[in-house]
């Protein structure tokens, strides 16, 4: 747990709980703190209180300097009194009480060099409080994330198991779907043909996240493959318009399959979040593709390449997430933006 990087909804739980934990902690240990500095600043007040009135006896003392005074009933006595610049306490002076009072005075250097000090130990102690404070903020926060990063890794093992268990029964039932096709070209036939191509296309996005494939390059002929997916995902949106612009016999070295999951992907994209009777453009040469749709838009631009992020209550939020994993796999780089009047534009650049 400690040696593995979190993802961003673990660092989003994390970062939660450390403020959580840092905050309540940090300030309980603020107040302690605090009543501790408030009695030691009272302790040293009434330990100068006392010695003055010791001193008001027999005024021999080197810390102390003393005046004799009328006595001023108006003035409070056997209190400590601290001003701008002087720090003193009267009494009555014991040879004549009724009518003279000792005025006793302490070195306002000297008291303001201890609360100095005071102070400076307040805010040393207060930046170890703090450091502890996060460390054991730290151990809290990651504490509580064990049990969700065990549920996580086992949900990640289980998929694992299904994606292996489902690779020869998918496989098999692409292959009949196919057969059929050829032996009884039906409508119905067709249709069963489509929707197995569509759950052969989600086993394979869950492939490509939670299996380690091998990345084989190979040559496409990028005109040929974008025709045959186009031809696909026309038959799954028949409202749509499509169309390709770019040069005839284009061929790029990248591994199939990737390239395949990377632009059923963005064609998906393109074709559920368009509007009725859209248009979806791609646009291709020998380092670049372009796939132009005229639907809703998107929201977050900065959010889609997040594992999990939608907009809307279609889909897993996933497809992005693949499409910049694959893309990062094979070198390419991809960009999305919001077209200026409707829809998305999606660029994917070809390492050369």
């Amino acid at each position: 747990m400690w040696g593995i990087a979190l993802n961003r909804r673990e660092r989003e739980s994390f970062l939660k709980s450390f403020t959580i934990f840092f905050v309540a902690l940090f300030s309980m240990g603020s107040v302690a703190l605090w009543l501790y500095h408030e009695e030691q600043q009272r302790f040293y007040h009434l330990q100068l209180l006392t010695e003055m009135d010791a001193f008001s006896y027999a005024l021999q003392s080197k810390e102390f300097s003393h005046k004799i005074l009328k006595i001023d009933k108006q003035q409070p006595m056997h209190e400590l009194i601290v001003t701008d610049n002087e720090v003193y306490a009267l009494f009555p002076w014991v040879k004549n009480p009724d009518y003279e009072m000792v005025k006793i005075s302490y070195s306002y250097e000297k008291y303001l060099k201890y609360m100095d000090a005071e102070s400076h130990k307040m805010w040393m102690l207060f930046a170890i409080l703090g450091l502890i404070t996060a460390l054991l903020s730290v151990f809290f926060a990651r504490y509580t994330l064990l049990p969700m990063r065990r549920s996580l890794i086992l949900m990640e093992d289980f998929l694992r198991d299904i994606i292996h268990d489902l690779n020869t029964p998918v496989s098999s039932i692409l292959l009949n779907a196919q057969l059929l096709k050829r032996k009884y070209p039906d409508e119905e036939i067709n249709r069963i043909y489509i929707s197995t191509q569509t759950i052969t296309g989600l086993y394979k996005n869950l492939e490509v996240l939670y299996r380690e494939l091998p990345i084989e390059q190979e040559h496409v002929s990028l005109d040929t493959f974008l025709y045959e997916r186009m031809r696909y995902f026309q038959t799954l949106f028949p409202l749509l318009t499509f169309k390709i612009e770019g040069n005839k016999k284009v061929v790029i070295t990248i591994n199939r399959d990737i390239l395949m999951r990377i632009v059923d992907n963005l064609l998906s994209n393109a074709c559920r979040y368009n509007v009725s009777s859209g248009k979806v453009t791609i646009r291709y040469s020998e380092n670049s593709l372009y796939i132009v749709d005229t639907g809703v838009g998107i929201k977050h631009i900065d959010r889609v390449f997040e594992r999990f992020y939608k907009e809307s209550e279609r889909g897993l939020g996933m497809g992005l997430y693949i499409v910049k994993t694959l893309a990062d796999k094979v070198g390419a780089e991809v960009e999305i933006f919001n077209n200026t009047e409707a829809g998305v534009t999606v660029e994917l650049l070809f390492s050369r």
